[in-house]
């Protein structure tokens, strides 16, 4: 059974970055697509020199298909960079709600990633020292409960 998440956007923050950042370097290789082409034409002597906005004209003719096929896969590009940022963003939000459950006294329980997810070795070691508080906790609560006993109660 696939275990599939609820929600796309787990960290807007992290995720919006990182869909702003494929969306920056889609736009850099197209221009630089859109730049290169028409010079590339040039050079190897398929274009004749000529005023520089007729070249450009010229090369984007010559680029149009790349650049119909670039605007047809930018969805796919955030939509996948999205969709592999939840493998990390998704576990540091489950890592934060826990933390959060802690500071604000609530009983904490392992955290559990999915299959696929990053940092699984990081969980693992992270529910370790919470059980390992816990343990800590209640050596410390019976320790306090002993020392609030009377000498007879210890003995009985």
């Amino acid at each position: 059974m696939k275990n599939r998440r609820g929600k796309q956007f787990v960290d807007r923050a992290v995720q919006g970055a990182l869909a702003r950042r494929i969306l920056l370097h889609w736009l850099l290789f197209l221009i630089a697509l859109c730049m290169v082409l028409p010079l590339w034409r040039i050079m190897t002597g398929a274009e004749p020199l000529g005023p520089f906005g007729e070249i450009m004209a010229r090369g984007f003719v010559h680029c149009a298909p790349a650049l119909v096929i670039l605007l047809a896969m930018l969805p796919v590009f955030v939509w996948d960079t999205v969709k592999f940022s939840q493998r990390f963003a998704g576990p540091m939000y489950r890592f934060h709600k826990i933390v959060q459950d802690i500071n604000a006294g609530k009983e904490s329980h392992p955290i559990k990633l999915r299959k696929g997810d990053f940092w699984t070795q990081f969980a693992a070691e992270f529910n370790i020292m919470m059980e390992r508080m816990d343990k800590r906790d209640q050596v410390k609560a019976l320790s306090e409960d002993l020392r609030e006993q009377t000498p007879e109660e210890v003995s009985a």
